[in-house]
């Protein structure tokens, strides 16, 4: 997703070099490691629930296990066993070095994919694993190394807003009539304050209509008609729009995954353009929304035969916005997402001309302020907090979650800037007794490449949020992706023994591959888990070596 950077020299673990090939391939052959080689499993959807089942008690997350006698006096702790009989010493051995036969095999393929550049001098893969049912870690490789997170940063960031805020908070986006109103006309200024909502409906249009008609219909019903003054933009303190520190190159700014933050958005920073194509040889129709995005259109889309190809091409500066090139007949209608320059500008324009459209004129246009004289409230724009797990956490929506990051930081730190949403997180870490040494956090999405959190520090704060009862649990599971069912593992662990019992958040930039979420074993027990990996930027290496271990390891756990 965004180019790569000069990456620090880092030592491969020295202990996955001791593993020699012949007790790779005598691991990698185990019949436990991964989906189709036999075994009982349940498919489909498996509830995380049970009667009976131990749960994570007051204890802090951070602290369990660590150092602490064996449970039962019993080396591991009494942690679950291949074949279901108590863990032993050994066979906890047997785990890690299986998981680690796992690695080591991935960089071998990566060595041999990259021809050679790829190697142990410049891969680092750390991974963690605890049991939730019995508060203790089963794997540590490297987990208390501070990596880059990538996506999984989304698991950070979603965590600290479920602590912070509550599963039942919403965002609020106050509007004020600053002056006296009579016969329908408010006169003086309609103002909004900024609450960092990006007004996003996860396979809507990209319309603004879910939260303009209720608006409008306040409005009216206030006698509020026409706004002889202009609709206020109080940013607050929010920051300008601007791309985040170590993002990918300014090329990439047009695409949906760099789409900006502020304290206004609508569409989540986008425009959505959706193109139905007509008779051959004549124009396509051409719908971009939010309507009244307040950009010049340009160009046109031809409609072509059915067996030619889509080539449609969008884009938006501020001189306009562009969708143009050829679409095939009788392909039906289609959208494409790509961001807007700034959203700060989309939400105004947005709500002035939606507001005209309800009947609600505004004479002055927008402004885009910071503080000012309050007025009497008379609506508010809200959406749950709840609605944004998904698109955050299943769609892995980079601007959702770092308008969730800014909020953060104005709610919990008093700025929504970046310095405000670490702030947070921070306070979130310390709330949920998860340590905080060596993380950093500079955005929601794990878009920049200065992003550090460590693989003990994912797990620990996945076993917090689960351990929760005020309903943040369900819905953080309900959010994340599912192996063989939904999201980014729809297509990834789909055999038997493994599909639906592994919720994961994957994450990828270049150099840099994540999966981290909760797995459900054939033992009925729960365990969080993490893995990251940084790697000497090569094409292809993240689909043809690191996903596949990732799976492998997932599989692993599954059986256990």
């Amino acid at each position: 997703m965004d180019t790569g950077e000069p990456r620090r020299s880092t030592a491969f673990s020295p202990r996955l070099i001791y593993l020699g090939g012949g007790l790779v391939l005598a691991l990698l052959t185990l019949p436990l490691l991964w989906d189709g080689f036999g075994g009982e499993a349940t498919s489909g959807r498996v509830e995380l629930t049970r009667p009976g089942a131990r749960t994570l008690g007051p204890t802090s997350v951070a602290d369990s296990n660590l150092g602490a006698a064996p449970a039962d006096g019993i080396p591991g702790g009494g942690a679950p066993s291949f074949g279901g009989a108590p863990w032993t010493w050994n066979l906890d051995r047997t785990l890690k070095s299986a998981v680690e036969a796992a690695i080591q095999h991935a960089c071998s393929d990566a060595a041999a994919v990259s021809q050679g550049k790829a190697n142990g001098s410049n891969i680092r893969v750390t991974a963690h694993v605890r049991d939730l049912d019995l508060h203790e870690v089963v794997l540590d490789i490297e987990g208390q190394i501070p990596m880059r997170p990538a996506s999984n940063q989304k698991l950070v960031t979603c965590a600290a807003a479920l602590v912070l805020l509550g599963p039942a908070a919403q965002f609020v986006t106050p509007v004020e009539a600053l002056g006296a109103i009579g016969e329908g006309v408010l006169l003086g200024d309609l103002v909004v304050r900024a609450d960092g909502d990006p007004l996003y409906a996860e396979g809507g249009d990209g319309s603004l209509d879910p939260w303009l008609d209720p608006l409008a219909d306040t409005l009216l019903a206030e006698g509020i008609c026409r706004v002889r003054g202009a609709l206020i933009l109080d940013e607050g303190s929010y920051p300008e729009p601007t791309p985040g520190p170590a993002w990918p190159p300014p090329n990439d700014y047009w695409q949906e995954y760099c789409a900006l933050s502020g304290g206004f958005s609508a569409n989540a920073g986008c425009l959505t353009a959706w193109v139905t194509p007509g008779r051959v040889g004549g124009a396509a129709e051409v719908r971009v929304f939010p309507r009244g995005h307040g950009l010049v259109p340009k160009g046109s889309v031809v409609t072509g035969s059915g067996s030619s190809r889509y080539d449609v091409r969008v884009g938006a500066n501020q001189w306009g916005v562009t969708v143009e090139g050829s679409i095939p007949a009788g392909s039906g209608e289609r959208a494409w997402r790509f961001a807007h320059p700034d959203p700060v500008d989309l939400f105004g324009h947005a709500v002035v001309a939606g507001l005209a459209r309800r009947g609600v004129s505004v004479e002055g246009g927008f402004r885009r302020f910071r503080g000012g004289p309050g007025g009497r409230e008379v609506a508010q724009i809200t959406t749950p907090l709840a609605s944004y797990l998904i698109p955050i956490l299943t769609h892995s929506n980079n601007s959702v979650a770092d308008q969730m990051f800014l909020h953060l930081g104005a709610k919990a730190a008093g700025q929504g800037d970046r310095i405000g949403g670490a702030l947070a997180t921070q306070r979130a870490l310390e709330i949920l007794g998860v340590p905080s040494s060596g993380l950093v956090q500079v955005d929601g999405s794990g878009l920049s490449r200065d992003n550090r959190v460590s693989a003990s520090q994912l797990t620990a704060l996945i076993a917090a949020v689960m351990d929760r009862d005020d309903g943040s649990a369900s819905l953080f599971l309900e959010a994340l992706p599912l192996s063989g069912l939904r999201g980014s593992l729809e297509r990834r662990l789909t055999g038997q023994s493994s599909k639906g019992r592994v919720w994961g958040k994957t994450g990828f930039i270049n150099g840099t591959s994540a999966l981290a979420g909760v797995v459900r074993t054939s033992s009925e027990r729960t365990l969080a888990f993490s893995i990251l990996v940084e790697y000497r930027i090569t094409p292809g290496l993240n689909t043809r070596c690191w996903k596949p271990m990732q799976d492998r390891i997932c599989s692993l756990l599954v059986s256990l």
